[in-house]
């Protein structure tokens, strides 16, 4: 009897405590709002969010711009600005616009893969506001750059940019940018895309991605190897050079690069992203090297200089046939005049690229 006692005792404390315990818990599981779901984007996806981008732009803060852009995005301007938050990025934005009130972009070329995209642009707008330390023209100007967005959660994360602000500081009537960017230098005319009679086996993604690293790898470091040129460019290559004129074919291009080694004999460059799309393959390269030659016709410095760039590449059947660069050549210009890498040597420097 005493034993039956103790048990139904023993029950009753452990169906109690139970019914305490559980409303708790069942209280918590209400309460507890789950966090909402990170949306995953595709290529596809991630090409629509940096069209948007160039479109809102613009528009500043009457936009859609924070639908975009994430708000402790990092961006890298490009010449030694770099913002991580929304209203410091709106800040270099609005510097753009405030300058040219009309500003847009026509966006050319577009690769993506995974979480990256890049866009190459041009951008086009009249100068009615100070730009660079440079009072109001009126001028109607057009410069070119490349960008690259990392993609989370449906908005840019983090952006690295690379323009031609050297072209953009001459048409402006900038005196302290190289002679030969004040004249407009002939462009190559681009080769017609699908020139091969029939698609190639050896065009797979991962294959023009090897390709295109020999690029930086081979012919840019160490190596210095002109004659890969010869392995992985297409005859008639066309080369769009940052602030540089355009070249057209193989026996040019060595030329054009055999001037950059005599500028810096110890130039070193590595990869630092890449990705290809189709026949496109994007790099995001970055490097050190010492001026000891002539360089923008600027006589050598001596000092040591930190390049950042970025290259987009077309590939057909093992070879590339176009290619453009752009380049900190802004920032680089200052280095070489006897500014510090990144730092903000003139007003100049102060106006992020885009």
């Amino acid at each position: 009897m005493i034993r039956y006692l103790r048990f139904v005792v023993i029950t009753l404390l452990a169906l109690s405590l139970a019914m305490l315990l559980l409303p708790v818990g069942l209280v918590a599981a209400q309460d507890a709002t789950p966090e909402a779901a990170c949306p995953q984007t595709t290529p596809a996806e991630n090409e629509a969010i940096a069209r948007a981008y160039w479109q809102e732009a613009i528009w500043g803060q009457q936009g859609k711009i924070a639908d975009v852009v994430a708000q402790d995005e990092v961006h890298d301007w490009g010449t030694g600005v770099r913002t991580t938050n929304f209203d410091d990025f709106m800040k270099q934005w609005a510097r753009f616009n405030t300058a040219f009130p009309d500003l847009r972009f026509d966006v050319d070329v577009v690769a993506a893969a995974g979480d990256l995209v890049a866009t190459r642009w041009t951008a086009t707008g009249t100068q009615e506001g100070e730009f660079m330390g440079i009072a109001p023209t009126n001028k109607q100007v057009s410069w070119d750059g490349i960008n690259i967005f990392r993609i989370a959660c449906g908005k840019i994360a983090e952006s690295w940019g690379a323009a031609d602000h050297i072209t953009l500081l001459a048409e402006l009537g900038a005196t302290d940018v190289p002679a030969f960017m004040t004249g407009s230098a002939a462009a190559a005319t681009p080769m017609a895309a699908g020139m091969s009679a029939t698609p190639c086996a050896s065009d797979t993604p991962e294959a023009n991605l090897a390709i295109a690293e020999r690029w930086t790898t081979e012919v840019w470091s160490g190596q210095k190897n002109l004659d890969a040129l010869d392995e992985i460019a297409d005859a008639n290559i066309v080369h769009h050079g940052a602030a540089f004129p355009d070249v057209h074919g193989i026996d040019a291009l060595k030329q054009a690069v055999n001037a950059q080694f005599a500028a810096f004999p110890d130039i070193q460059l590595t990869v630092d992203d890449a990705f290809a799309d189709g026949d496109l393959v994007v790099i995001r390269w970055s490097g050190t090297g010492t001026n000891q030659g002539e360089f923008l016709g600027l006589p050598a410095s001596g000092g040591p200089v930190e390049f950042k760039g970025i290259n987009i590449f077309r590939i057909e059947c093992g070879k590339i046939v176009e290619s453009w660069s752009e380049m900190n050549n802004l920032n680089l210009l200052r280095q070489v005049q006897g500014g510090e890498a990144g730092a903000m040597a003139t007003p100049a420097m102060a106006t992020p690229a885009a």
